[in-house]
């Protein structure tokens, strides 16, 4: 055995060794913000909400091991929405559909980069508010301009079944507008431009526009006034490096 081959043989066991025996890192941004966007929606009134997001960069726990130090390749972490109350008494012409409670959703979101591309992917259950299950695609052009600064734009897709779409787009016989059913798929279809700015390691603030058009079942319910709608947002973002 060539001792050429001899280090290959140790450099792929070191690389096979389960994350255990390897140090334990776990690397994690949480962000908290403010967002702008409608009050619910289809409606062409607008309310001020809170900004929630995550994501996790390194793992190396429980036998896994996802490492995006350099900030390509495979990432993941959860996914949150959180969507303001609904109720009749304060818009007349829902008068006789149900009320909805302020909905917050849970779930994960997977993503893939390349130095100036990223696709990604979420999917969320309703914890409050609704029982649906929504899901969102979306994909990213990057250019980074140095000195922390990067500014992203992209398409979205967002997706929900037929229990979300119709918690909010179904309207009842005997309601104020006329009686609708929806059913789930493709909903919105949209644009956001984000810019972001690293001020150290650990610190960063992001801000974003969007723009949304409702499509098929929703966009045709009653319920909507407008189907375009717009969304701001700006979020203090903190990175958690941990390793033992």
């Amino acid at each position: 055995m060539t001792l050429t081959y001899r280090l290959s043989v140790l450099a792929l066991a070191a690389s096979a060794l389960p994350a255990a025996a390897q140090e334990r890192a776990l690397t994690f941004e949480l962000g908290l913000g403010v967002q702008s966007g409608p009050a619910y929606e289809g409606s062409d009134e607008y309310v001020v909400g809170p900004a929630l997001g995550a994501s996790v960069s390194t793992f190396r726990l429980l036998g896994l091991n996802v490492d995006r130090g350099d900030g390509m390749g495979f990432g993941f972490g959860p996914s949150f929405r959180y969507l303001a109350e609904r109720k009749a008494s304060d818009y007349s012409r829902l008068t006789g559909i149900d009320d909805v409670d302020a909905a917050f959703e849970l779930g994960g979101r997977v993503s893939y980069r390349w130095p100036t591309v990223e696709v990604w992917g979420a999917v969320r259950k309703g914890v409050t508010g609704h029982d649906g299950v929504v899901g969102d695609l979306g994909s990213d052009v990057i250019h980074d301009y140095g000195q922390g600064t990067e500014v992203r734009f992209g398409p979205r897709l967002s997706f929900a079944n037929d229990e979300y779409m119709d918690t909010y787009f179904a309207v009842p016989t005997g309601a104020a507008l006329p009686a609708y059913s929806a059913d789930g798929g493709l909903y919105t279809a949209g644009l956001e431009f984000t810019v972001r700015h690293d001020f150290s390691e650990a610190w960063a603030v992001e801000g974003a526009l969007g723009w949304n058009r409702l499509v098929g079942d929703a966009a045709d319910s009653p319920v909507v006034q407008d189907r375009d709608s717009g969304s701001v947002s700006v979020k203090v973002i903190r990175t958690f490096d941990w390793r033992w």
